[in-house]
């Protein structure tokens, strides 16, 4: 369950800075910590504790329970996983018209290769 929690995590944090384009070094400094504690939380290394958590949270605007939810498939790979996590990140922000021509370009690409 350790295991499931770092990789949960590592993704989600990982996903949400570089979709806000911040730097491992300013999420530290937001943290008040170095930035190699953000480099190994995102590598998996590391569980933070619950009040870096809570400032991670608070940082990306985001409910502790979404940060804890994210239901991962232990047959995936990082990579893939890393991959998912940054579309969801994208959707998540993108405007109405953009999630429109999105859904509708995704509902040709799931027709034609699915």
């Amino acid at each position: 369950m350790k295991e499931n929690l770092k990789k949960t995590l590592s993704l989600k944090v990982k996903s949400l800075r570089e979709s806000q384009h911040i730097t491992q070094e300013d999420l530290a400094d937001k943290c008040e910590v170095s930035w190699r504690t953000i480099s190994n939380l995102e590598r998996g290394l590391v569980v933070p504790d619950l009040s870096m958590l809570v400032k991670i949270c608070k940082i990306f605007n985001v409910g502790l329970d979404e940060m804890l939810n994210l239901q991962i498939d232990d047959n995936k790979s990082r990579s893939r996983l890393e991959r998912e996590q940054f579309l969801i990140e994208k959707i998540k922000r993108a405007n109405d018209k953009s999630l429109d021509y999105l859904l509708d370009q995704m509902m040709l690409l799931f027709k034609y290769f699915n």
